[in-house]
């Protein structure tokens, strides 16, 4: 069956300086301790071990459990006696989450594919996201459908942790994110010129040192109400920095082939989970994020 492409076009990319790595000071210290007797550590069920292939250099500096309270982004330093001020709708405390019955090779091998890859534009292979508030404007005239969608996706949206929030603007100067409601004639003037196929939607991002400041998303009109919703979920989802298709899972979002998908399924929504975890960081390359995945994964 043909596939309508639905895409991600990449316009324009200021790439600048990127930080992939880290370093930490190393000391020797003497200690002095009486002797004690031998003692077997028991094993603690819940600790974290590195798959292989993974090298531990990579990890994050501590691996704290899912209780350990600690400050997120944003935060301000706890006063004697009270917790952390963390930023609404995130909790204080570091963050597993689940792999939902996937193995870490297909999530991290998926993630590889559609967050440090693109279809159009700048392919640099590195990880870039969102870190400020979402303002978006709907421009053009969606059914009421749409804005169904739009709500839901925003609502889904802002209940992840980690994720910098979404929410509409009525005037289009206050926006970063504007998408565009478009009859056959003006999507054509809109589509990027770098994109030559026929597509249903499009989605164009900018970003500087990795973190996406701005993008504009394109939605034709004249498709059946069915299908619109799946472009919508799609390219609003790439906007915020899973930019690439594949072929691998036909009932993904991402999905190169042609599919009316109605929303993500559970692997499309785990990439964005993991996308925003606050210790995926813009301008990770691929090894640094396959060891933070292992490293996140329960």
């Amino acid at each position: 069956m043909g596939k309508r492409v639905k895409v991600l076009a990449v316009l324009l990319a200021m790439v600048m300086m990127f930080g992939t790595g880290c370093s930490g000071d190393s000391g020797k210290y003497e200690i002095r301790k009486a002797a004690t007797p031998t003692v077997t550590p028991t094993k603690d069920p819940n600790a974290f071990e590195i798959p292989p292939g993974i090298d531990p250099s990579l990890l994050p500096g501590i691996l704290m459990s899912p209780y350990s309270t600690v400050l997120t982004p944003g935060a301000t330093k706890p006063t004697p006696g009270g917790g952390a001020t963390v930023t609404p709708g995130q909790s204080g405390t570091t963050r597993r989450i689940s792999s939902k019955g996937y193995t870490y090779k297909e999530i991290e091998e998926y993630f590889e594919e559609v967050a440090l890859h693109a279809e159009y534009g700048t392919n640099d292979n590195l990880l870039h996201k969102w870190e400020e508030p979402i303002v978006l404007y709907v421009d053009g005239n969606p059914t009421a459908q749409d804005v169904e969608v739009l709500d839901e996706i925003m609502y889904r949206m802002n209940a992840v942790e980690g994720f910098p929030g979404i929410r509409e603007t009525k005037t289009e100067e206050a926006a970063n994110l504007v998408i565009h409601f478009a009859d056959d004639k003006e999507y054509k003037k809109i589509t990027p010129q770098n994109i030559t196929d026929n597509t249903d939607g499009f989605a164009s991002c900018w970003w500087q040192d990795s973190v996406i400041f701005k993008a504009v998303i394109g939605i034709r009109t004249s498709m059946p109400q069915r299908e619109r919703n799946s472009v919508i979920w799609e390219e609003i989802v790439q906007s915020m920095g899973l930019q690439n298709d594949s072929y691998k899972y036909p009932d993904s979002l991402f999905y190169q082939g042609y599919n009316e998908v109605q929303g993500p399924n559970t692997l499309d929504w785990l990439l964005f989970e993991i996308l925003y975890h606050k210790d995926m960081r813009p301008g990770m390359n691929q090894a640094t994020c396959a060891a933070t995945i292992a490293a996140m994964l329960e």
